[in-house]
């Protein structure tokens, strides 16, 4: 084989490698993100990125690049040795990004709002009547997954992805905290007392109401934020 064919060949190699390490990066930060999002990682947990490597079934390069990305995104902190953690946010911090939250969640509910049909309402149903019964149940875990599948699902047919990519930024942050949202005294919602946010948010968005959708998702930011801020204080 001629030198110059094998230099191509080389060049061939290493492009596709640089290609499936990149991809490989993609897909650990997508999964490290819905961790983060859905509070699966919890705030001071050290992210292991040997056994996240294996989970994978790749090397260890593409998951170092996967979490500096999110290092970068603030949703881990580098440690020592090489190492990673879940940052543990302070009360000022989270109170900042509430503030945020209000006013770009609000204004995704305003423009899904807008345009909500049948079909879509129904989705959004089926989705808070499936969170309400995992929370019902005191199912941790499941109802933070499930509250991330409904407010996502909602923010994503206000069909603004650059707003979208805010919002998910500022979950990763402020994912793992929800965790401290668990136990509740109003996790039980088969009491009328307890009505959620989210049924007067689905009346809300049925009667094409922006301004009480907007303030249904807003209260709902606020009541979770009450019970976070003092247990972070």
């Amino acid at each position: 084989m001629a030198s110059t064919d094998r230099t191509q060949l080389e060049s061939i190699v290493l492009a596709l490698e640089k290609a499936e390490r990149t991809n490989l990066t993609t897909i650990a930060e997508s999964r490290l993100k819905d961790a983060l999002i859905s509070g699966q990682l919890k705030p001071g947990e050290r992210v292991n990125t040997k056994a996240l490597a294996e989970q994978l079934g790749t090397s260890v390069t593409p998951i170092r690049e996967a979490l500096l990305r999110l290092v970068a995104a603030g949703g881990l902190e580098a440690a020592p040795a090489q190492a990673f953690m879940v940052p543990v946010i302070t009360r000022r911090r989270y109170e900042e990004i509430t503030i945020i939250r209000k006013r770009i969640e609000g204004l995704a509910v305003e423009r899904a709002c807008a345009t909500m049909t049948k079909a879509r309402l129904a989705k959004l149903r089926t989705l808070v009547d499936s969170y309400l019964t995992a929370r019902a149940a005191d199912k941790v875990a499941l109802s933070l997954e499930r509250n991330r599948a409904f407010r996502f699902a909602l923010y994503e047919l206000a069909d603004m992805p650059v707003l979208l990519s805010m919002i998910e930024q500022l979950w990763v942050q402020i994912g793992p905290c929800f965790n401290y949202l668990y136990p509740s005294e109003h996790s039980h919602d088969g009491n009328p007392a307890h009505r959620h946010n989210y049924e007067d948010l689905l009346d809300a968005l049925a009667n094409k109401d922006v301004k009480s959708a907007v303030q249904a998702i807003e209260h709902a930011i606020d009541d979770g934020s009450e019970i976070l801020v003092a247990k972070l204080q």
